[in-house]
């Protein structure tokens, strides 16, 4: 895909985007807000993305809004997104994205800027990075980009209020003792570590990690009850990851099978056993036609003897 203001690489499950305006220090422009839309729907859709890296050329992340940049689309604009053309439309989709999406904070993450990484499942930021949230001390401005839904959920309301209401900037050490980012790293480590990050994230198992995402943040105005009841059903949608355990029952199956010839009871009372400890722990289906498959072999060991 070719966009005018991001950059966009893919490679090894791991779907990069880079806003791209550097003369401008990558503020917020109608164009941006709809290619970054399109680009995250088409990261939710394909299967070969696994994980998203949302990251800023030149000196920093996002500077805001550029007011003199936002309007309508261009006539012919080639890429229109599904979700609502708005920062509450961006939010939306980030935090709704079936797939980890990564913040890289190098720079400086200003306003709005700020609130698109809040939406982001994990920020990785510099030590010496500037966070900052100066529109309403700075410009009296009524800040309704999100701000006051994404930080209180993160720092806590006190420091919601201190951060949001006297416009205090924190480094990437202070944002991570607060809880704003997820870790903060040495500038010349932030490539390497947000690397590693998105490498492990792009081996793990992404529809669980899709679903782990979807309770956290849908169970934040649920009850405890309510959250139990939506969460319960979710694990009919993953294929759970049982080998070493499907390993060790097979390989104990087959010693049994074995010693048959010694002792053909323990090896019946083996299967038997494995039988019904898979229903009892509601394990997979694979376990249960494992011990199933050596039924044959057992009665077989039995003729013989």
């Amino acid at each position: 895909m070719q966009f005018q203001e991001l950059g966009w690489t893919h490679a090894e499950g791991v779907a990069y985007i880079t806003l791209h305006r550097p003369e401008r220090r990558n503020a917020m422009t109608t164009v941006m807000l709809a290619e970054l839309l399109y680009a995250l729907e088409h990261c939710a859709s394909e299967s070969a993305v696994r994980v998203v890296v949302l990251q800023g050329a030149g000196t920093g992340f996002c500077a805001g809004d550029d007011l003199a940049g936002m309007g309508s689309l261009p006539d012919g604009f080639a890429y229109q997104p599904q979700h609502s053309l708005t920062h509450a439309g961006l939010q939306t989709c980030l935090m709704g994205l079936p797939k980890p999406v990564v913040a890289v904070l190098h720079g400086f993450a200003f306003g709005v800027g700020l609130d698109v990484a809040m939406a982001c499942d994990f920020r990785i930021a510099a030590d010496n990075v500037q966070l900052r949230d100066q529109r309403v001390i700075e410009r009296g401005m009524h800040a309704v980009t999100g701000c006051a839904w994404l930080q209180p959920r993160c720092i806590g309301q006190t420091r919601a209020m201190q951060f949001l209401m006297l416009g205090e900037a924190l480094d990437g050490k202070r944002a991570q003792d607060w809880g704003m980012v997820t870790r903060s790293v040495a500038p010349d480590e932030l490539n390497t570590v947000v690397s590693e990050m998105a490498k492990r994230l792009a081996q793990a198992p992404t529809k669980a990690l899709g679903l782990m995402k979807q309770q956290i943040h849908c169970g934040q105005s649920m009850s405890h009850g309510e959250f139990m009841d939506f969460a319960q059903p979710l694990i009919k949608q993953v294929h759970i990851r049982y080998s070493g355990l499907l390993r060790k029952t097979r390989g104990t199956l087959y010693r049994r099978v074995a010693r048959t010839t010694r002792s053909c009871s323990q090896t019946l009372a083996g299967v038997i056993s494995a039988r019904k400890e898979c229903r009892r722990r509601n394990l997979p289906r694979a376990l249960l036609a494992e011990a199933s498959r050596l039924w044959p072999m057992v009665l077989a060991a039995r003729r013989r003897r």
